[in-house]
């Protein structure tokens, strides 16, 4: 699992180091430089497992955040610990660290934002259509003549937000393949669609607050809105 992964990376750049030290064949930039590639290509591997889409897009948005940031810590781990190696290697070998860090870091770098898309893409279910972990919250009942209305435009926004939460499902090529280049594009048009649900969701709010009349109802809408605070 990914939390288990962090452990065992000094171990295993130490090895290396060591085919990188003794080795008469083995030594060119070139292929050590593939076999850290090939570390990084696993570590992605290992953490694609650790992923359920199908947890992410049926609503399990606590958990699958939790696995998402797991992810992440890991893929840090393994660039802290490079780091160090280096860090140590010049500091004490008379042979410099010559390898192409670019080339071995790239796909973990692009893995660590698919990661943090698809943990906005989370925080956008719970925020625009109430899910929690793998249950929607209750629907807000909305006072006077015009809440009825109210709740109506609130179902019309989650509605619209499901719509295009299941076009992104449907992208083509896999949404954790940092290969697949595709996603950007996909995942641009579902940003887009949020930004225009934001713009709803704001109108909605200030109808709300304009129907009220005490601190009572005041402090009640506060309380149901509460869970749109964090975004802007």
């Amino acid at each position: 699992k990914p939390k288990d992964i962090s452990a065992k990376l000094p171990h295993l750049i130490s090895l290396i180091r060591i085919i990188w030290v003794n080795s008469p064949h083995y030594n060119t930039r070139e292929r050590l430089t593939s076999l850290f590639r090939k570390m990084s290509n696993e570590i992605i591997r290992l953490c694609c497992h650790a992923v359920s889409l199908e947890h992410i897009f049926e609503g399990y948005v606590s958990s699958s955040k939790e696995d998402l940031q797991g992810c992440i810590s890991c893929c840090h781990a393994w660039k802290d610990h490079y780091l160090q190696a280096v860090q140590m290697h010049t500091q004490f070998s008379n042979r410099g660290w010559v390898l192409d860090q670019t080339s071995i870091f790239a796909q973990v770098d692009a893995f660590v934002q698919r990661c943090k898309d698809l943990i906005e893409v989370c925080d956008c279910q719970y925020h625009f259509a109430r899910w929690e972990d793998g249950k929607q919250g209750p629907l807000p009942c909305f006072f006077g003549a015009q809440g009825p209305q109210i709740t109506r435009n609130l179902l019309e926004i989650e509605d619209i937000f499901h719509k295009n939460l299941q076009m992104l499902r449907a992208v083509r090529g896999g949404i954790l393949d940092v290969k697949n280049t595709s996603w950007h594009e996909d995942y641009n048009k579902f940003r887009a669609g949020v930004k225009d649900l934001e713009v709803m969701t704001q109108n909605l709010i200030t109808s709300a607050f304009e129907l009220v009349r005490d601190v009572e109802h005041g402090v009640l809408l506060l309380d149901t809105f509460h869970r749109l605070a964090n975004r802007e």
